[in-house]
């Protein structure tokens, strides 16, 4: 199959658009204040990636572009936890779901032709592995079953006389 930049800058920026939507429903979602404002970063990260993507469409192309608005995923498809997911299996999701965006961008990458593309799609490679990346650390923290911690390992533990 031929190259297709068109098509791939509207799947990407239509893809940045719904992650915008999904971390801010997560956001919506959790009652810890904390991880609250860590979808609310991502959701503005991924929002960043949108309108990044569509300014460089609309200069490259000049016309706006056919986004796909519908729920179903060209290209990222992960696996839909139940609406009673806990914090763990949105997580493995995420991670998922970072990880294919990932692979996009980079399959993207690899197969333009343009080298102003091939930079655009590199960067949003590396920032959606730096996404996976940490998420798979937060899981694994989450889900790590022990870790070494000894008293006199804590510092200032110590008797006072």
């Amino acid at each position: 199959m031929p190259y297709d930049s068109k098509n791939i800058f509207e799947t990407a920026i239509s893809e940045e658009k719904k992650a915008n939507r999904f971390y801010s429903n997560l956001a919506l979602q959790m009652e810890d204040k904390g991880a609250r404002l860590k979808f609310e970063i991502m959701a503005a990260i991924e929002l960043k990636h949108y309108e990044f993507l569509l300014s460089w469409y609309q200069e490259k192309f000049k016309q706006p572009p056919v986004l796909q608005e519908t729920g179903e995923c060209k290209i990222v498809r992960p696996e839909t936890p139940p609406k009673t997911a806990s914090f763990g299996e949105a997580i493995k999701v995420i991670m998922d779901t970072e990880r294919r965006a990932y692979e996009f961008y980079k399959k993207a990458c690899e197969t333009s032709p343009d080298a102003k593309d091939r930079e655009i799609f590199d960067m949003l490679a590396r920032m959606e592995l730096s996404h996976f990346e940490h998420f798979r650390t937060e899981y694994n923290y989450m889900t790590e079953s022990t870790i070494r911690f000894a008293s006199e390992d804590i510092p200032w533990m110590m008797e006072v006389y």
